[in-house]
């Protein structure tokens, strides 16, 4: 079976077997959300060593998942906190609370053994596209996300600014650099920055252990560090964490059986 999270940013798919992962691959979503999903199978599929032909079905969630149903007349659309809170528990068995940090929107959700959802709390829009904004900030230091992550865990000097929201963090941060202060102690502020509105979100539901983390951000090591050490929680990021979704929408098929 197939899986598609067609989001925001990115689309990713994924070919599970008997619940072994078998390929999985991303492209960037674009305007053309249909063709990016074909894409996105496409490329899954060759790295799985499956054919089309083989497979018995295919779900898809993510923003533009009502589109891409119709369009490529798929069976199963399942709502985005649907999808990552079953995907979390194939992946972690004991977990109960995803924090879920993709590219647009942010969230966390309580869930059961099942997978089934219990609550869920969504970021407010002013802090719409931070995991965006995080890309830009690396782009303008010519670097990519990775190596923002590992500059800032280099930092310091906690830097305190006052920043209320992306398009002023991204002036506030050349403000610095041009201050000559130490790019690894801005880069720290940054992801302080996106950390602080992630965590303020999250305490407004309660957070049941095991909590695992999702999403393109999961993989930043200064970002996790900064949001366990906010939350005073142990965190968990999930093994291919930007393919939850997309898991959780092939688990979805199997339960439709």
């Amino acid at each position: 079976m197939a899986g598609l999270d067609v989001g925001h940013v990115n689309t990713k798919s994924i070919i599970i077997r008997s619940e072994e992962i078998l390929g999985f691959a991303t492209v960037p979503s674009g305007l053309k959300a249909v063709s990016s999903a074909q894409e996105a199978l496409k490329k899954a599929l060759q790295a799985s060593g499956v054919l089309s032909s083989e497979l018995k079905m295919i779900g898809v969630t993510g923003f533009f998942r009502n589109m891409i149903q119709k369009q490529l007349n798929i069976k199963i659309a399942v709502p985005e906190e649907v999808a990552e809170a079953k995907g979390a528990v194939f992946l972690n068995r004991n977990s109960r609370t995803l924090i879920s940090l993709g590219g647009n929107i942010q969230k966390a959700l309580r869930y059961d053994q099942d997978g089934n959802l219990i609550d869920i709390i969504q970021n407010d829009k002013c802090a719409d596209g931070l995991g965006i904004f995080y890309t830009s900030m690396a782009k303008a230091f010519g670097i990519d996300e990775h190596e923002l992550s590992e500059l800032a865990l280099k930092s310091t000097k906690h830097l305190s600014v006052a920043i209320h929201c992306p398009a002023s963090a991204e002036s506030e941060a050349i403000d610095l650099i041009c201050q000559g202060i130490d790019i690894p102690d801005v880069a720290d502020a940054i992801l302080r920055f996106i950390v602080e509105r992630i965590s303020a979100m999250c305490t407004t539901i309660p957070l049941e252990p095991e909590i695992v983390v999702a999403g393109g951000l999961a993989k930043s090591r200064a970002l996790i560090k900064h949001l366990s050490l906010l939350l005073k929680h142990d965190l968990n990021v999930l093994s291919t964490p930007e393919y939850v979704g997309a898991i959780g929408a092939v688990i979805s098929c199997g339960s439709e059986k």
